[in-house]
């Protein structure tokens, strides 16, 4: 969930003689690509897969501010105001908050570390490596100064995957959340240290990478995974029509061929967004994972009966280190808004808090590890692939237009216009972006750069990934109590159910195959992961057919109906530029 500072402010202030300037022009195919930038094994720095081994690394760092400025919240809003003190540590006369997602929230603490992890993949002359971050997203500007930093270049690295988990009360590495408006919420101090960690993480992974074999197995995250229709209110929810989503979560794990006992990494994959705690209005604003931390401390060192009514006995932790991608959580996917997730003694939480995001993370571990005890399938024929595209997207966003403008954001690339002209219809900047395929025996990985819209993953037009819920959950309100409805069977007798504005048009919808089915494509492949966030972070990619603009204020003012998302999305042509291209790199193949 995006929720930026004032457009109006912005505009006022860009059009008042902002400085700033974008990226210079560059010349660029604006849509599509040619080729992809990387084929492996078979390009030039990749040429075979030697003996076919699979080597595997894997690492982790922290990267939690340390003794930083903190602020005394005088009226208890959770915001800072100029009026109220802080702790000058640096003696510079202002406040260096660690600024959160919001706007003008300033960390008073720490509840969970944020850390960067990284895990290593080396077959012949192929080198790749996944690296999450928590934060709410990375732009790819960052990702290419870490990718080139020159202490990683004698590591025969092909590629570097860097994706954010989307925690929301992690520092803001984006900058849309800085103390006021047009005031980036970026600080050097957060985004060096980020940087510092994934060099370190990715270097280590690389550098102990050794023969492994994989253990590897998936379950959907819903009330009862043997009744597709038992619904997912104790773990996450689609907020927004259609319902459409895909909740399986994918455990790999990778052993050591020497001792299979012994893990090297774990990823899990799993889309749901990491916010809950954030929506606590009780306590102070808190550097915080959400349930990634618990997600992966529990996989890693295992889940007590005591501590989630899913460990049905004492699970042993697995060791090694856990990476935690993130999924097609677009739509609002999350455990805001409606789940209960039970508790340590099965009672469920319904207050968004700290012990909701620990319950989260710790009952889908506990729903991980007894997955992989239960049906993991181990393998040690583990061919290793990948294959990354450059491509661009026009950016309409008056919002994100100026949000350059006025170097609120982290770096990135822009092109296809000209810089020294006013930015107008006629003149609109256009965004690299970035996806890759990575293939490791049956796990077969595809990345988009920002919260995806589930049914551009797995289609589901027809109900089939709706888990019991209606497929139009909000798509009217009962005229007496103005609440959410289908169908007049959800109101009270006698009243009726008024239509929503703007709700999907279905016949337009995309055709099939969709990404998941051109991943399942790929010979080999049995299990099927988006990584999302990854590659860049361009908030939502909302589908061509469900997407509606306020006609009057369009990105500043919501549509009618449930379209929260098109107002912080790159435009109308977002599918098209974003997500056709994934679908041309899934169909690549090698001549």
């Amino acid at each position: 969930m995006i929720r930026p500072v004032s457009l109006c402010s912005l505009l006022l202030l860009a059009c008042g003689g902002g400085q700033a300037t974008p990226d210079a022009m560059v010349d660029a195919r604006l849509e599509g690509f040619d080729k992809p930038d990387l084929v492996c094994p078979g390009g030039p720095s990749c040429a075979n897969a030697g003996d076919g081994v699979l080597k595997v690394g894997a690492a982790k760092r922290t990267f939690t501010p340390q003794d930083f400025e903190t602020y005394t919240d005088e009226n208890m809003d959770r915001k800072w105001q100029t009026t109220e003190p802080y702790t000058d540590k640096n003696g510079n006369g202002k406040f260096d908050g660690v600024w959160l997602f919001g706007g003008e929230r300033a960390a008073e603490g720490v509840k969970t570390d944020v850390e960067a992890r990284a895990i290593a993949f080396v077959q012949g002359d192929t080198t790749v490596v996944i690296v999450y971050n928590d934060c709410i997203g990375l732009l790819a500007g960052d990702m290419e100064i870490i990718r080139n930093d020159p202490r990683l270049a004698s590591l025969g690295i092909d590629h570097v995957m860097i994706g954010s988990t989307h925690a929301h009360d992690a520092p803001d590495t984006v900058g849309l959340w800085g103390p006021q408006v047009a005031v980036t919420g970026r600080q050097p101090f957060v985004v060096k240290a980020l940087y510092e960690a994934d060099v370190a993480a990715i270097t280590e992974a690389v550098q102990n990478a050794q023969p492994a074999q994989l253990v590897i197995a998936s379950t959907p995250l819903i009330n009862d995974p043997a009744t597709r229709t038992s619904k997912t209110d104790d773990w996450a929810q689609d907020i927004r029509d259609p319902v459409i989503f895909d909740p399986t979560l994918t455990i790999a794990r990778f052993v050591k061929v020497s001792d299979p006992t012994t893990t090297i990494g774990t990823i899990v994959n799993w889309a749901d967004h990491p916010e809950v705690a954030h929506f606590d209005d009780t306590v102070p604003a808190m550097i915080t994972a959400h349930y990634p931390h618990w997600l992966r401390d529990h996989v890693e060192n295992g889940v007590l009966t005591t501590a989630s009514k899913y460990a049905l006995q004492n699970l042993a932790g697995l060791g090694g280190v856990t990476v935690f991608v993130q999924g097609a959580l677009g739509g609002q996917i999350g455990s805001i808004r409606g789940t209960h997730p039970p508790g340590p003694n099965g009672t469920p939480i319904t207050m968004e808090s700290s012990a909701m995001d620990q319950a989260i993370g710790t009952n889908a571990a506990a729903r991980a590890l007894t997955a992989l005890r239960d049906s993991g399938e181990s393998t040690s024929v583990l061919p290793l692939s990948v294959k990354t595209a450059k491509f661009w997207a026009k950016i309409e966003n008056t919002y994100f237009h100026v949000a350059f403008l006025v170097n609120l954001l982290g770096p990135h690339e822009l092109a296809g216009y000209n810089k020294d002209q006013s930015i107008d219809e006629t003149n609109e900047p256009w965004i690299s972006l970035r996806s890759t395929y990575i293939q490791i025996g049956p796990l077969g990985i595809v990345s988009a750069p920002g919260e995806l819209h589930p049914e551009l993953w797995v289609g589901g037009y027809d109900g089939s990934w709706s888990w019991g819920w209606p497929l139009l959950m909000h798509a009217g309100k009962c005229a007496d109590t103005h609440n959410d409805c289908s169908g007049p069977v959800d109101c009270n007798a006698g009243i009726a159910c008024t239509p929503s504005p703007n709700q999907p048009n279905f016949m337009e919808a995309p055709q099939p195959p969709y990404m998941r089915d051109l991943v399942l494509a790929h010979p080999g492949v049995r299990y099927p992961v988006l990584a999302g966030l990854a590659e860049d972070y361009v908030g939502y990619i909302v589908p061509a057919y469900n997407y509606a603009l306020d006609p009057n204020n369009p990105y500043i003012t919501e549509a009618q109906g449930d379209h929260y998302e098109e107002v912080y999305s790159l435009g109308p042509l977002v599918e098209q530029h974003a997500v056709h291209p994934i679908l041309q790199l899934l169909q690549y193949r090698a001549p």
